[in-house]
C-alpha cells in the first residue's frame, strides 16, 4: 500500500473506538485509534509489527471503520521567521526548524505517540481522551493524567522520561 495514503475514521469507526465491541484485535484497535485524517500510512506502520499494516488497514476498510481521504498538498514555507503549521502533512523543514510552532493537533499526536510507545494498548483510554482535547489547557490536564498513569504503571522515572521527550524538539 502507498505509504502516503491518509485515512480517517468513518462514523462506524468512531463508534467502535468508544463502544469497544470486541470485534477488533489489539493491533487493529491501536491503528484505528491512531487514524486521524492527517497521519499518513507511513506514520501508522511503526505501531504494529513489520509487514502487518497493509493487512490491518485492509481489514479496517472491509469492516467500514476507516476510509481513505485525499491528502492536502503541503503549504509552501515562508522565507524567514517562525513557521506555524495548522494542517497538512509535515515536511523535513517542519521537523528540523527549532522556531516552528506546533499546532494543537500535532501536539496531541505527539503526546499519544510518546504515551503509546511506553505503554502500548494500556494507553488507549488516555489516548482517546487526548485525541478529543479541544484546547491546550485540556491537553495539559490529559498530559498530567498520562504522567500519573505512567508513574503508577511503570515508575516515576518513565513518567519523567515521557515529560522530557515531550519537551524535546
Amino acid at each position: 500500500m502507498d505509504e502516503a495514503l491518509v485515512f480517517r475514521k468513518t462514523p462506524a469507526g468512531q463508534v467502535e473506538v468508544t463502544a469497544r465491541s470486541g470485534s477488533l484485535t489489539l493491533s487493529m484497535r491501536r491503528v484505528l485509534i491512531m487514524v486521524d485524517g492527517r497521519r499518513p500510512l507511513a506514520e501508522l506502520a511503526p505501531l504494529v509489527r513489520a509487514g502487518e499494516i497493509d493487512g490491518l488497514i485492509a481489514a479496517l476498510l472491509e469492516k467500514g471503520y476507516i476510509e481513505p481521504i485525499v491528502a492536502a498538498a503541503p503549504e509552501p514555507a515562508p522565507a524567514a521567521g517562525p513557521t506555524t503549521i495548522t494542517q497538512g502533512p509535515r515536511t523535513l523543514s517542519d521537523v528540523t526548524d527549532p522556531n516552528r510552532f506546533m499546532s494543537l493537533d500535532e501536539a496531541k499526536r505527539r503526546v499519544v505517540r510518546e504515551l503509546t510507545d511506553r505503554l502500548g494498548p494500556e494507553a488507549e483510554y488516555v489516548a482517546i481522551k487526548i485525541e478529543r482535547c479541544a484546547s491546550i489547557e485540556e491537553l495539559r490536564a490529559r498530559i498530567r493524567d498520562a504522567e500519573r498513569l505512567l508513574a503508577n504503571a511503570i515508575g516515576e522515572k518513565a513518567a519523567q522520561d515521557f515529560l522530557q521527550a515531550l519537551r524535546r524538539r
